[in-house]
């Protein structure tokens, strides 16, 4: 089966259908969405995942040539504008193509290089502003032509007849352009793949480039990439809807297509790597500079009227003066640790008394004798004691 693409008719106005208009459509499928597009004028639909197949051959052949670890992966736009917002640090880490979307046509411009090929892509990829496409349609946009018309989808065939539909299957990629586990691990067994999710998707980015783990990086869906899928859960969804992985390359090879990234997104890049640049450049401030601090001024003289002044302040202002005519001189001071000797007194010398007399205790104390009380006679009885 030949990969070029081929039809009964020269095509002259082919449609890309992309990831999410796939997603948009369910429960139709792909071939449902194609005869849909031939109900509305257009001689051919092709399908993403053409782009996905050139931007993984692409992705593989940089890692192949150059030694990153880790690898960025950055093929969308939102992507490469979440990693460079803050700056271009990250630049030299990530690998910068084209978007799926942008590479279909360019493979199909290539393709067609004889004939005049109108392109339109139904898709909300924002890399649709390249010049090789010529017209866009939202998803809902495309579904609400098709209701005007009374097309509808559940209706339309499942399978082509007499038309020799183009190859949906993949080789190399998965939806958005990152290559495949399979082909990275051919191409390098120590290359693992990481694809990072959630919102805190930079702070985990910013661990493994801190580990230097080698590795490709992709963080496509957390950034919100249509490609892709969007949300958590649509890559796989996509891949359970497209037919088994192809056992050799789905495009043409000797069609050779230009994957540099678009306008908006070169200049992205280059912006964020010239800041940064300028940013190295500049001479660090030094890490112990001393501020210059300036001397208070003077305070302001103020010529009024002669204050008294008090006689102690003058006193001491006038002393300060005399020691600065004549300052005082003080004799030379010398220490010795030996004992000065004694001077005789200049009195009469009075000898202690060495005989003292002895040490007498004093005599105890004797309490004198209780008073005698009188008693009563003896012819007398004793008298009672009475109540108060």
């Amino acid at each position: 089966m030949s990969r070029r693409p081929t039809s009964q008719a020269s095509p002259t106005s082919v449609v890309i259908l992309g990831a999410d208009a796939v997603l948009a459509a369910l429960p139709a499928t792909s071939v449902q969405l194609a005869h849909a597009c031939q109900a509305l004028g257009y001689d051919m639909a092709f399908p993403a995942t053409w782009g996905d197949e050139l931007v993984a051959e692409g992705c593989l052949r940089h890692l192949a040539t150059t030694e990153k670890d880790p690898a960025i992966f950055a093929a969308c736009p939102y992507v490469i504008d979440r990693l460079t917002r803050a700056g271009g640090e990250l630049v030299p880490q990530m690998i910068v193509l084209a978007a799926p979307p942008v590479a279909t046509a360019r493979y199909l411009r290539a393709a067609f290089a004889q004939r005049t090929v109108h392109i339109t892509y139904i898709g909300s990829c924002p890399s649709a502003d390249d010049p090789s496409l010529d017209a866009r349609l939202e998803p809902g946009v495309f579904l609400d032509a098709l209701a005007e018309r009374g097309i509808v989808l559940s209706d339309l065939p499942e399978f082509f007849e007499s038309v020799l539909p183009p190859d949906r299957r993949r080789y190399r990629s998965l939806p958005g352009g990152a290559p495949a586990p399979e082909q990275l691990a051919a191409d390098d067994p120590r290359r693992a793949f990481v694809e990072l999710e959630g919102e805190d998707f930079l702070v985990e980015l910013a661990q493994r480039l801190v580990t230097r783990q080698h590795a490709l990086i992709d963080v496509s869906i957390a950034a919100g990439c249509a490609c892709a899928g969007t949300v958590r859960g649509a890559r796989a969804t996509l891949v359970a809807l497209e037919p088994p992985r192809a056992h050799g390359p789905v495009v043409d090879p000797r069609i050779s297509i230009d994957l540099a990234p678009g306008e908006s997104a070169d200049r992205a890049v280059a912006e964020a790597h010239a800041a940064t640049v300028a940013h190295e450049s500049s001479p660090p401030p030094s890490p112990n500079a001393v501020r210059a601090v300036r001397a208070p001024a003077p305070p302001a003289v103020r010529h009024g009227a002669a204050a008294p002044v008090p006689r102690a302040f003058a006193a001491h202002r006038a002393l300060a003066k005399r020691r600065e005519r004549a300052p005082e001189v003080h004799p030379t001071t010398t220490y010795s640790t030996r004992p000065r000797p004694k001077s005789p007194p200049a009195g009469p010398v009075i000898p202690l008394a060495t005989e003292r007399p002895a040490f007498a205790p004093p005599a105890p104390h004797t309490p004198p004798p209780p008073p005698k009380m009188r008693s009563a006679p003896a012819d007398r009885p004793p008298v009672a004691p009475t109540n108060c």
